[in-house]
């Protein structure tokens, strides 16, 4: 009797993970095709950078400091990228990331709200220059993009 009851809780086991298993790639592949379908929002901005504060910038920005990495990728920005060039004698920073999430406005307000985020940007804001008419990066309009 003993052994029949071992042989159903085995069978049971069994059957439940090859449901949730099941089940579980069904969930993947779903995100993948909701993932493959999804539209990526491309965002270019632009603002300009004291100088004096290249240096700081880049290592605040180097590969070894996590930074704010984690939250970019919790709130669904990837491929951030920022570039720097000399300008007439001015500097600026280009800046490219792709948002892959389903609520731009939401997502960024969140992001705004992040208390590590903040004290990041206390640190980097000072650093930079916005462009006339701007409080922070400008925005660039997208006119291309080659897949």
């Amino acid at each position: 009797m003993n052994n029949i009851k071992q042989k159903i809780v085995f069978m049971l086991i069994f059957f439940t993970l090859i449901f949730l298993t099941t089940g579980s790639m069904k969930n993947d592949a779903h995100k993948k095709e909701l993932k493959k379908n999804q539209v990526t929002k491309r965002v270019g901005m632009v603002i300009g950078i004291h100088e004096d504060k290249i240096e700081e910038y880049k290592q605040l920005h180097a590969d070894d400091n996590p930074g704010v990495r984690d939250l970019l990728n919790k709130y669904n920005i990837h491929n951030f990228s920022i570039f720097l060039t000399e300008i007439e004698g001015k500097w600026y920073e280009f800046a490219y990331y792709e948002y892959t999430g389903e609520n731009y406005k939401a997502d960024m307000a969140k992001l705004a709200r992040e208390p590590r985020n903040i004290e990041w940007l206390k640190v980097c804001d000072p650093m930079q220059i916005p462009l006339p008419g701007e409080e922070g990066w400008r925005n660039m309009e997208q006119i291309y993009f080659n897949e």
